[in-house]
């Protein structure tokens, strides 16, 4: 008699999620964190996060809620309270009339990024992407069953966005536009009158704008950060906000963030929510509500130090030969070409120009492949002035042994 053969069974895994990358990001970051664990010191000028503590009187709020029992499900969307504190600092910024039924509250900004973009995005769908881009917005586009399509922008131009290049890329299939101003990982400010024109065309051809605004704080040198909410009342159909409480107010694990929008698209991201993480953490809330009614001290302090690292970065890494950096308006990154280096030694691209900082000079950096554009590396100011300074010498170093 003959014996079954048992074959074991195989996982398989849908298109969706094997079409989407891991962050590069995260990826650096973690094997930066496995190093400090082995010991190994580690100048890390890879994450996208505040080096500054969440403001006390923040933290005090979560401690107050904890204590108060705020510790249970609250409305899909977010509290009232809170979705009218949101609500009423656009108003307040912008001259809006937003109402708490635009907005909606979920755990971090890249939520409702991607709760907005499948309520919005369909298969066969096409959306313009500026290019450099932040690491999420294509994959979250394709895993709606959409198609990113990338506008190029000019380094000479400090990579701002500008309508002709979203012009020149559209089709009859755009669907959508993604514009982040301050921009991960440029540090480009979209100009007021490129902004205006975008919101424009995009209502006149019935295409959403979708504007990640998450860095409006930190914008440099004169420059001024123009929302496409302050069109809101004008183009409701048109124009989505999204912002965090993430960059602004050190609030990176707090996991808070928020879209604002038509009330249609709000009840569809919600409706999205209600199936995956449904409401953002009643702790989290009571703290935003601080932040949001507080003053803006805390926030002012970390602008200065971030525009005084900035200050000194900037000169002193365009001073190592075979680097070029554009000059940044806002965020906390700066994005150098350091395609000179390719060529050299095991390095052949920015992937593997980041692996050898590591190793050899033990500073993490992220590389522009992540983003669009292998030519470069992203460089976060995000630590303390020590610590950038010993990073930078770090990298020369390394860059000068390489032959």
């Amino acid at each position: 008699m003959g014996i079954d053969v048992i074959t074991k069974p195989r996982i398989r895994l849908t298109r969706r999620v094997t079409e989407m990358q891991v962050s590069p990001t995260l990826a650096v970051m973690n094997r930066a964190l496995e190093l400090k664990a082995q010991g190994v010191d580690i100048v890390d000028l890879g994450p996208g996060e505040p080096d500054f503590p969440t403001p006390q009187s923040v933290c005090a709020a979560g401690k107050r809620a904890i204590d108060e029992g705020q510790t249970k499900y609250t409305a899909g969307n977010g509290t009232k309270a809170l979705r009218d504190a949101l609500a009423a600092r656009y108003n307040r910024r912008y001259g809006t009339s937003i109402k708490a039924e635009n907005v909606i509250a979920g755990t971090g900004g890249k939520q409702e990024l991607f709760n907005v973009t499948l309520a919005l995005v369909d298969k066969g769908d096409e959306v313009i992407i500026p290019s450099p881009y932040w690491v999420s917005f294509p994959d979250q586009v394709q895993f709606a069953g959409g198609t990113p399509v990338f506008a190029a922008t000019d380094p000479q131009n400090e990579f701002r966005p500008t309508f002709a290049g979203i012009e020149a890329v559209a089709t009859e299939r755009t669907r959508g536009v993604i514009i982040n101003s301050p921009c991960n990982p440029t540090g480009a400010v979209i100009a007021e009158k490129e902004l205006h024109r975008i919101v424009e065309w995009c209502a006149s051809r019935d295409v959403f704008l979708m504007f990640d605004e998450t860095y409006e704080f930190f914008v440099y040198d004169g420059a001024k950060h123009v929302s496409a909410g302050r069109w809101f009342d004008e183009y409701p159909e048109t124009i989505v906000c999204i912002n965090s409480m993430s960059k602004t107010f050190a609030m990176t694990g707090w996991r808070l963030g928020y879209a604002i929008a038509h009330r249609d698209v709000i009840t569809a991201a919600g409706k999205i929510q209600s199936h995956s993480t449904s409401n953002p953490s009643s702790i989290s809330q009571a703290a935003a509500l601080e932040a949001l009614s507080g003053g803006e001290d805390e926030v002012r302090r970390m602008w200065e130090a971030y525009r005084d690292r900035r200050a000194w970065l900037m000169p002193a890494i365009n001073g190592i030969e075979g680097i070029c950096c554009a000059h940044p308006d806002g965020a906390f990154y700066i994005f150098p070409d350091v395609s000179a280096f390719f060529g050299r030694g095991v390095v052949r691209d920015s992937q593997t120009l980041t692996n050898y900082l590591l190793d050899e000079a033990r500073v993490a950096v992220i590389p522009g492949s992540a983003f669009g554009s292998d030519d470069h590396i992203r460089i976060s100011y995000a630590t303390s002035m020590e610590r950038l300074q010993e990073g930078v010498r770090r990298i020369e170093a390394a860059l000068k042994n390489l032959r």
